[in-house]
């Protein structure tokens, strides 16, 4: 049997180290807009579109609706990347009941 290895110590996990361990990371630099919101919507994922952003997207034709008791989120547009402060947030059908 093979001995144990730690990779990380315990001081390596700081809260704030476990905080931003599950944010995404976004956009990888010089990839499409339109094809990480494609992916996000293959994988269900929540999307945020700013007010630009948002026309663009068919939301329709991928399944997702609005949140119409969030009327805006602020936070980063998945598709241009900048910050909003009355962003839209689009969550799949399936998923839109259970939020």
């Amino acid at each position: 049997m093979h001995a144990l290895t730690i990779l990380k110590g315990k001081d390596f996990w700081t809260a704030r180290r476990r905080l931003f361990a599950g944010v995404s990371p976004g956009r990888r630099p010089g990839r499409l807009p339109g094809g990480h919101i494609a992916d996000r919507a293959d994988l269900k994922k929540a999307i945020t579109l700013c007010r630009d952003c948002l026309p663009k997207f068919s939301s329709a034709k991928a399944g997702y609706v609005t949140k119409r008791n969030l009327p805006f989120v602020s936070g980063r547009c998945d598709g241009c990347g900048h910050y909003t402060e009355r962003g839209h947030l689009l969550v799949h059908h399936t998923l839109a009941n259970l939020m």
